[in-house]
């Protein structure tokens, strides 16, 4: 069985704690005043993730699957 992919999404501004609650479970990093959300997904959760985000009023400025090769790079 393969792994799940990796999806990093991109949102405007730093999130507050209380918006930060929606994204337990997840990586969540704050870069250059944009929120990176990084974490496995399935096909099927990811698209209620993005309704998720919609739904807070968050501006996503970013969805991109992320290769294994770019996580092993980064601390997180």
């Amino acid at each position: 069985m393969r792994a799940q992919p990796t999806y990093e999404i991109r949102i405007a501004g730093q999130l507050d704690e209380a918006t930060l609650t929606s994204f337990a479970g997840l990586d969540v990093t704050v870069r250059a005043g944009v929120t990176v959300i990084t974490g496995q997904s399935g096909r099927a959760p990811l698209p209620g993730m993005l309704e998720m985000i919609t739904s807070l009023g968050l501006d996503r400025e970013e969805l991109r699957r992320v290769r294994d090769s770019d996580l092993n790079g980064r601390s997180r």
